[in-house]
């Protein structure tokens, strides 16, 4: 195996990069249509390789129309709606449930959460604010409560109403 194969991670946003990356390798290498569709259920997670494999249109030699058919299986995989409020909101809920206990793993989370709030903000469907009071959101009440206690400790003139920002808060975590 190599890392230079096309991989899909079964989130909409990724479907158009994937197959894009199948059309490259498949013009160079003078695929048909048919090996197109081989070439892409190969690269793909089993589960949806099987999901796939049951559309009508994977048995037929076109390309274009096995492509139409997959992209109706993953809403919003085009346009302006890869992301929405509550793709952030079920990060959160989803991050909340796991206690952080290293860099690396607090550098995941915030690597998620940024790529769907910079989408919502770019796409004006996020204010800042609200995207400051959601990333803490994200974190175990045990690191939050502690967070919060040093933030108290530190930032003295900070209004109550106003969230902490993230780099604040990635900064305070590295110090920790």
């Amino acid at each position: 195996g190599t890392d230079a194969v096309p991989k899909f991670d079964s989130m909409p946003a990724c479907l158009i990069p994937f197959l894009e990356d199948i059309d490259a390798i498949a013009d160079h290498a003078m695929l048909t249509d048919e090996q197109r569709i081989k070439a892409a259920l190969r690269y793909m997670p089993i589960k949806e390789a099987e999901t796939w494999e049951m559309l009508d249109e994977a048995a037929l030699p076109d390309w274009k129309k096995f492509i139409a058919a997959v992209k109706l299986l993953y809403p919003g995989c085009e346009g302006d709606h890869h992301f929405t409020h509550t793709d952030l909101k079920n990060l959160c809920a989803e991050q909340v449930r796991m206690l952080m206990t290293s860099q690396e793993e607090l550098g995941q989370y915030y690597c998620k959460f940024f790529k769907i709030s910079r989408h919502l903000i770019v796409k004006k469907k996020l204010t800042n604010l609200e995207r400051d009071c959601l990333f803490l959101d994200g974190f175990h009440v045990t690191a939050k409560t502690a967070i919060m206690w040093w933030f108290e400790i530190k930032l003295t003139d900070h209004h109550p109403d106003d969230p902490y920002l993230i780099v604040q808060t990635i900064e305070l975590e590295e110090i920790k």
